[in-house]
């Protein structure tokens, strides 16, 4: 339980006076709550929504000292609380007014791309990424407006910072310095600063987090190499740091259901796509993307074996067949349509066409030789298409599209992909443009969330 101050203001009944009326609210906890002062005199309580407004008042308290609720009238701990509805209460023919409503909105920030201390790929500083974080968490504290929103209902709304995602590529090739795949400048930047802050962090892996099929644009330069400078130890180190920040946000118990993680197979290494809920709206967060595929780790005087992602694809069609009454929104680090090269990506090519196929049988095209570089084709069929059916299934489009965010390509881009398949399917995806890109420095999406519903409103901003 938590005690909320509020100053007194005059409602129209009301006396002069300097008094502070108090309440301790039910369950709720400081950050649970936001106060506004109105100019009828009376003071708003916004408590989250499906909070029971029957037996919230459970104390009451003026100028700190606790009092008899029953020498209130009406008595605030039995009386019927309408969201809304102005309450006065009288105390010592003091007059207090108050409202208590459900808060519907909600704010989150998109990041990518920080390349984090990296000379090239527009990359940020770790001081420079540093400063962005705190003002991304301090957004609207000081009640100034970062962005406004024009969707009915919360064109007045003071956007405050509730969750903030980073979509890939933290920092440069294997981790902060190249060979042993640790991520301490990033981290020490982002999650570091969200943690004293109290904002949810969230981040996924990009392409410079993962190991390639092939680093280079030759077929010769294996990605995933054996050995403490090796591809697989640097896909092990940021698997373990995306782990450990969303263990540690699951242990401070602010998502309306804990990160749980989409796997496939068994014996192999997993890109551990995942996915929670917050405040009633379902999170998917690809690593990398859906069709990053596992692999058995190579050994001294062996290769890696890749597989299929089919059966990962399989877990999540499962899964969101069980969540289709869930408002979504989905999220991974390439873009179904920003970049001239786009296709190439989602067919696992690096840029000289070369990618290594999986060793198994695969629905999505990973084991089929001979696809050509950049085929639009073959990768609107084998991947494109498929995901976007299993995302239409989830309830939370807005305008008849899934809404979905990427990074990669740098700039900011806001395009829909039609499935040529199906031109019902459509994905409505948001990319976000680099910290570092000397054009569009700082950047983000502010995203206004509606609960229960999803996605509102999209505006790109620089911090």
């Amino acid at each position: 339980m938590r005690k909320i101050i509020l100053p007194f203001l005059l409602c129209a009944i009301a006396l002069t006076t300097s008094a502070q009326m108090t309440f301790t609210l039910n369950g709720l906890t400081y950050a649970d709550c936001a106060e506004t002062n109105l100019l009828d005199g009376s003071t708003t309580i916004t408590v989250p929504a499906g909070t029971n407004l029957s037996g919230l008042i459970t104390a009451v308290q003026v100028d700190g000292t606790t009092v008899s609720a029953s020498q209130i009238k009406p008595n605030p701990t039995t009386t019927n609380i309408t969201p809304g509805e102005l309450k006065v209460f009288v105390y010592n023919n003091k007059a207090y007014g108050f409202r208590f409503e459900e808060d519907i909105w909600f704010c989150a920030v998109f990041i990518s791309d920080c390349h984090t201390n990296q000379t090239d790929h527009d990359g940020t500083s770790a001081s420079d990424l540093t400063t962005i974080m705190n003002n991304i968490c301090n957004m609207g504290k000081d009640g100034t407006k970062k962005v406004s929103f024009t969707t009915e209902g919360a064109t007045s709304l003071v956007p405050k910072t509730s969750i903030v995602f980073c979509l890939g590529d933290i920092d440069q090739d294997k981790g902060d310095d190249g060979s042993s795949g640790t991520h301490t400048n990033f981290l020490n930047a982002t999650a570091e600063v969200c943690k004293t802050a109290g904002v949810p962090f969230i981040f996924i892996a990009g392409n410079h987090d993962f190991s390639p099929d092939y680093w280079g644009s030759s077929n010769s330069d294996k990605g995933v190499t054996y050995g403490s400078t090796g591809g697989s130890h640097a896909d092990d180190q940021t698997i373990t740091a995306i782990k450990n920040n969303n263990s540690y946000w699951n242990n401070k118990s602010v998502f309306d259901e804990n990160i749980q993680y989409f796997t496939g197979g068994s014996g192999a290494w997993q890109p551990n796509h995942f996915t929670f809920k917050f405040k009633d709206v379902r999170f998917y967060c690809a690593n990398n993307y859906w069709f990053q595929k596992p692999y058995n780790k190579p050994g001294l005087l062996s290769s890696a074996t890749y597989y299929a992602p089919d059966g990962i694809i399989s877990t999540l069609n499962s899964f969101v067949d069980n969540h289709t009454d869930e408002a979504s929104v989905w999220m991974q680090h390439y873009p179904w349509l920003a970049g001239s090269d786009c296709n190439r990506w989602w067919l696992d090519q690096n840029s000289g066409g070369y990618y290594i196929p999986a060793s198994n049988s695969s629905a999505y095209g990973s084991s089929t030789s001979g696809i050509a570089y950049n085929d639009a084709t073959s990768a609107n069929t084998l991947k494109k298409d498929p995901l976007s059916a299993i995302m239409m299934k989830a309830a939370g489009r807005t305008d008849g599209k899934v809404q979905h965010f990427s990074g990669h390509y740098h700039q900011f881009y806001d395009a829909t992909y039609t499935s040529t398949v199906n031109s019902a399917n459509q994905v409505h995806d948001y990319t976000v443009a680099a910290n570092g890109n000397t054009n569009q420095s700082n950047n983000a999406f502010v995203v206004l969330f509606k609960r229960g519903e999803g996605v509102k409103e999209v505006i790109q901003t620089q911090f």
